[in-house]
């Protein structure tokens, strides 16, 4: 099927009308992706003949994700697609543009969680050891790991600290998910890792992990950082989030409290804290 690129003026107003209004509770790349998914969920009814919001009808979302799911998206893809539309029309319901929520009469799409990779803590310091810490950068990359693994960050959190976020053994997050600020605690490896850094770079004020160049790490740059060294350590498939899983899951396995769990990761529901006791090898999860 042709996917029309450009759609009608109402629907364009809708979308923005949309945007205004979740710009202000949700993340910058959640709000981008949920408007970008509503637009293509647009598109899909211009084709099929819509003229107006209210002809939507519940059958209409469950065909186009069906359609979707025909062009081999992802599980997980189709409930985004799923999760913004319910938004659009819970938003369109409340503002009274429609009488109902249409997707009241959709259920939502079954989707199976693949247990994440978790490396063992041996795994894990080899990772650590890999980094040259007689040079900047090497001291840089050593006090990003022994943070990610610590403190369990997003990329995100972690290219946006700045430098006075950091507080002896602690760590303030301003920027987390939802824009929650959170202050974690951190080992004691990690404090003495960024210490050492700081020495190095420098104490100035600005974002705490810096390129040589003096500009502010972006989250491509520290994905490589990550993958370099777990090559150099002989394990593939890790990345930022691996290390925040095992923070998780390394946690549990010493017998940490999944409300502690819960804070230091920033989540918002303990439900999503509760899957690290599925990966935990630990009998504490008993």
């Amino acid at each position: 099927m042709r996917i029309q690129t450009q759609i009608l003026s109402w629907m364009q107003a809708l979308i923005d009308n949309y945007h205004s209004q979740i710009i202000l509770s949700k993340s910058e790349k959640t709000v981008d992706a949920y408007t970008g998914d509503i637009k293509r969920f647009m598109e899909y009814l211009q084709e099929k003949g819509v003229k107006r919001v209210t002809q939507v009808r519940g059958q209409m979302i469950v065909s186009y994700l069906g359609y979707e799911k025909s062009l081999v998206k992802s599980d997980a893809s189709i409930n985004r697609y799923y999760m913004a539309i319910r938004s659009f029309f819970r938003y369109l319901r409340i503002t009274k543009v429609l009488s109902e929520d249409m997707c009241l009469e959709v259920s939502a799409p079954r989707v199976k969680q693949k247990a994440p990779y978790v490396p063992s803590v041996c795994e894990i310091d080899m990772i650590l050891s890999k980094p040259d810490t007689s040079t900047l950068s090497g001291k840089r990359d050593r006090a990003i790991l022994e943070l990610l693994y610590s403190s369990g960050l997003r990329a995100s959190e972690l290219c946006d600290i700045e430098i006075r976020d950091v507080l002896g053994a602690q760590i303030t997050v301003k920027c987390g998910k939802g824009g929650k600020t959170r202050t974690i605690p951190m080992t004691q490896q990690a404090q003495e890792a960024i210490e050492e850094y700081i020495q190095e770079r420098g104490s100035s004020a600005g974002v705490l992990f810096q390129t040589l160049m003096g500009k502010k790490l972006r989250r491509q740059m520290l994905t490589r950082i990550v993958a370099n060294y777990a090559s150099k350590a002989g394990i593939e498939g890790i990345t930022t989030h691996t290390l925040r899983h095992a923070c998780a899951t390394h946690l549990l396995d010493q017998g940490a409290d999944l409300r502690l769990i819960q804070e230091v990761l920033g989540h918002s529901s303990i439900a999503s804290t509760q899957r690290y006791t599925h990966l935990s090898s630990n009998k504490i999860q008993e």
